[in-house]
């Protein structure tokens, strides 16, 4: 863990503690080598630093070489995985390396990777004036693309490149909403307006929502603002994308005498459990964080208006429709989906009806071709 930090271990020195009734305890004296930075660097982010390692012993974010961020370009360990989960989305689109080779190219270039990180921030903080908040984002496209004109190695600007764009895409997100006892949330969502990226395979959606944990992933795609489709339980981990997008083609096909347009949702598993009734539950209990981070950024509606999330800044216009299915391996799942809507807060919640045939869970239908049977 300390290593993918950017810490190198050269010394361990243990210590036993005894304490009366012999109870025992350790202390671990590790001595350690900072690999990108100086030790006034470290000295100004240790809170960072321990901030970071504490998330990864909690298992709140992975562990692996995007956690160097934080030493190498001072970026928050939260805005860490939003990082981590730009990556993730972009593999899964197609971008042709790896993990790993992107974490590193990242670290290579701190400053960029820092800039892009502000952007993020600067685009979805919430409770910053509009004026300020354009100004932000000016300054900052404009820095990036600066910087990238230095950027000498081809690989790097594409993957910089699609970061960026990536980013850019991006119309809302909950990371900066919390749960009831106030901590931000262990997974992050993002609505991305998919025409605005390049480098997507065709067809490309009009929106769709990636939903990132350390326990799932998940992705559902929408060619319009009226579509209906399923969401599954995918065993594609490397490429659930590409199976959910030749599916949604599919389901555009199949639902044109229904509404416009066809959808589709999959997620993955990420930590299976080997008993088989654990497995059961860590399925439901992925298939949960997918439903709650589409639902995090749907718009509701109370009292026929529109009610927009809360702590979620909207880059797009009112969207308050959604429709969950039922789909393989998830054909069973209908009540939990309408549970989940029932019991949301509101302002981030959904209008769920009884469960409908195919486990339909919906928002109200902001059209007046509304299929019978929804609500």
């Amino acid at each position: 863990m300390l290593e993918n930090m950017g810490l190198k271990v050269i010394a361990e020195r243990p210590y036993e503690l005894e304490f009366a009734g012999g109870r025992r305890a350790w202390v671990q004296d590790l001595e350690l080598v900072t690999q990108s930075a100086t030790p006034g660097q470290f000295d100004a982010l240790e809170r960072e630093i321990k901030s970071a390692f504490t998330a990864v012993w909690t298992g709140r974010m992975d562990s692996d070489s995007f956690n160097q961020l934080t030493l190498c370009a001072g970026i928050p360990w939260r805005i860490v995985i939003v990082m981590r989960a730009y990556c993730r989305y972009l593999l899964q689109t197609g971008l042709p390396f790896s993990q790993g080779y992107i974490a590193q190219v990242l670290a290579n270039n701190a400053p960029i990777a820092r800039t892009l990180a502000d952007l993020f921030v600067a685009r979805f903080k919430p409770d910053t004036a509009p004026a300020a908040r354009q100004s932000a984002l000016a300054r900052l496209n404009r820095r990036i693309g600066e910087a990238l004109e230095e950027v000498t190695r081809s690989d790097e600007d594409r993957i910089l490149r699609a970061l960026w764009s990536a980013v850019s895409a991006t119309v809302r997100t909950n990371a900066y909403q919390t749960t009831a006892a106030g901590q931000l949330k262990e997974y992050l969502s993002f609505k991305i307006e998919s025409q605005q990226l390049r480098e997507l395979p065709l067809p490309k959606p009009l929106f769709e929502i990636f939903v990132f944990s350390p326990r799932m992933e998940g992705v559902h795609l929408r060619m319009g603002y009226v579509a209906r489709g399923g969401i599954r339980w995918s065993d594609r981990r490397e490429d659930f994308r590409t199976e959910v997008l030749g599916l949604m083609k599919a389901q555009q096909v199949k639902n044109t005498v229904i509404v416009p347009v066809g959808a589709k949702g999959g997620f993955v598993v990420k930590r299976m459990p080997a008993e088989r009734e654990a497995q059961h539950a860590e399925v439901i209990a992925c298939y949960q964080t997918l439903i709650r981070g589409l639902l995090d950024i749907t718009d509701n509606i109370v009292d026929e208006k529109i009610v927009a999330p809360a702590m979620v800044v909207r880059h797009d216009k009112d969207d308050a429709y959604l429709v969950v299915a039922a789909d393989k391996g998830t054909a069973t799942f209908s009540d939990i989906a309408n549970a989940i809507s029932r019991n949301t807060p509101s302002g981030s919640a959904m209008h769920s009806p009884p469960a409908v045939p195919r486990a339909m869970t919906t928002r109200k239908w902001p059209s007046p071709r509304a299929a019978p049977g929804s609500a």
